[in-house]
């Protein structure tokens, strides 16, 4: 059965490949990516290697994007707003090549380089590819809805599992996660997805994604829809137990409504704003008519549990983000241990010398829990460097595009926006919390959010480009093309 899948899956992906279509080719890679976890709950010994499956895919179709352009990756275009970003490139690649050297050098095992190596490079070639899917707009928004469509079905699948319905599909993979909190012990709810943690992450996403597009639509009646949706998705972040979903969907709603508010004219905002108070108001009602009574005994301590996460946000910043980011230095010894050292192995096995220097080496798992802490015990203080400048850098590069939206049509600019904030708001968490951005899929839907927004000057000079066109033209009969102000 497992071999029929697989057969479907990158067949399938193969035939639009073979035609070139780039576009089709990244909808089935965001399909791969949901499939994966159900296929690996059924298949004998669930082997972890199935959660490679999507970056697999998604290499594929980069190689045909790449091809299709003749072998070109136009990094000015990208970074046309802050060309200064184009030197440390290749020192940000000199750094994990020579890292990837010492990790294997250190551990003596190439697929632990392997998988630290591909931590670091999915994001950075997701980046490109969202560049290139941000030039197409409507390419973009298919991937969007395509996302929200399967995400959807999944949190069906969180639902049947959170009331109770047995199967091999809503078990989690290996040992599972165990929640303990105030006397009460019990495992998230993961649905079709491998992990509870997981499930919270894209729940998460599927609601901050249907407040991107309800933001950028310009129907009322469609964005009314698009937040209740977004609320069914919060909504189901609870039972999961990770409180950090749900406070990672609020983070970036008051980021993306607060940019969106820098941007927007009065009367969008006043759209926005109804269509907000009739989303909240209409899941309210469904709440209180439908869900109050179906939503179970132990709902209200999933509830109470994530309703404590503001008491334990700057506790968990200080220790597992500042703190664990300064051990890290002194874990690293300013040099770094290697790609791959503080990887989430999961049930992954390796040689065992490598899993012997893992394990002699002091507070690694506890350092490597932060994304900060990680990064640094990896890459050392040269990575670090390396990395506070590219981030700035890449700042600059948003805010200095940001400035540029209100020269695109409104929503297109409310859409890149949205995703941009999405991307930011999961930095935040990374940053504390790193062990679900090990996923491959993961990071190449942040890689998307965040490479789309660089083509933000693109897509205007192609705007001004086609209107400059236009009024080239002679004028039909009747018709006339107003000057540019």
């Amino acid at each position: 059965m497992t071999s029929l899948f697989l057969v479907l899956m990158f067949g399938s992906l193969a035939l639009v490949l073979l035609d070139g279509n780039w576009r089709a080719g990244l909808l089935i890679t965001v399909v791969i990516g949901f499939l994966q976890d159900p296929i690996r709950k059924i298949t004998p010994d669930q082997p972890s290697t199935f959660v490679g499956l999507v970056l697999l895919a998604f290499a594929l179709t980069t190689l045909v994007i790449y091809e299709k352009k003749q072998g070109r990756i136009d990094l000015r275009s990208m970074f046309w707003t802050v060309p200064e970003i184009l030197e440390w490139i290749p020192i940000y690649f000199l750094v994990i090549a020579a890292q990837a050297m010492n990790s294997f050098l250190r551990f003596g095992d190439i697929r632990l380089m392997g998988l630290g190596f591909a931590f670091y490079m999915a994001p950075a070639v997701a980046i490109w590819a969202g560049y290139e899917v941000g030039c197409s707009p409507k390419a973009l928004q298919k991937v969007i809805i395509t996302y929200l469509a399967l995400c959807s079905l999944f949190a069906i699948s969180a639902w049947l599992d959170f009331r109770g319905l047995d199967s091999i599909f809503f078990q989690e993979v290996g040992e599972g996660i165990q929640i303990t909190f105030e006397g009460f012990s019990a495992s998230g709810v993961s649905g079709l997805w491998r992990t509870s943690e997981v499930a919270a992450w894209h729940l998460a996403a599927g609601a901050c994604f249907s407040i991107v597009m309800a933001v950028s639509s310009q129907r009322r009646d469609t964005q009314l829809l698009l937040f209740l949706l977004a609320a069914a998705f919060a909504y189901l972040t609870i039972p999961t137990g990770r409180r950090k979903a749900l406070v990672l969907v609020l983070v970036f709603t008051a980021f993306y409504l607060l940019l969106f508010s820098r941007r927007a004219s009065p009367a969008s905002r006043e759209r926005v704003i109804s269509s907000v108070l009739g989303g909240s108001a209409m899941a309210y009602g469904a709440y209180a008519l439908f869900l109050i009574t179906a939503k179970g005994d132990s709902f209200d301590r999933y509830l109470n549990r994530s309703l404590s996460a503001k008491d334990d946000l700057f506790d968990r910043f200080q220790t597992q983000g500042l703190g664990a980011l300064l051990r890290a230095l002194d874990v690293s010894q300013g040099w770094g241990l290697g790609v791959g050292a503080g990887a989430n192995l999961g049930n992954i096995k390796f040689s065992d010398s490598a899993q012997a220097v893992r394990r002699s080496i002091q507070s690694l798992s506890y350092v490597s829990e932060g994304g900060g802490g990680r990064i640094v015990a990896e890459l050392g203080l040269p990575g670090l460097v390396v990395g506070i400048v590219l981030v700035a850098l890449f700042l600059l590069t948003f805010r200095r595009n940001f400035r540029l939206l209100t020269l695109l049509e409104p929503r297109l600019a409310f859409l890149l926006l949205g995703l941009v904030a999405f991307g930011l708001a999961n930095v935040v968490f990374f940053f504390t919390a790193a062990q679900v951005y090990s996923d491959p899929f993961i990071l190449i839907l942040l890689g998307i959010c965040f490479g789309s927004f660089l083509a933000v000057p693109t897509l205007i000079a192609r705007q001004q480009a086609q209107l400059a066109y236009l009024q080239s033209q002679p004028p039909t009969t009747g018709m006339s093309f107003p000057a540019v102000r």
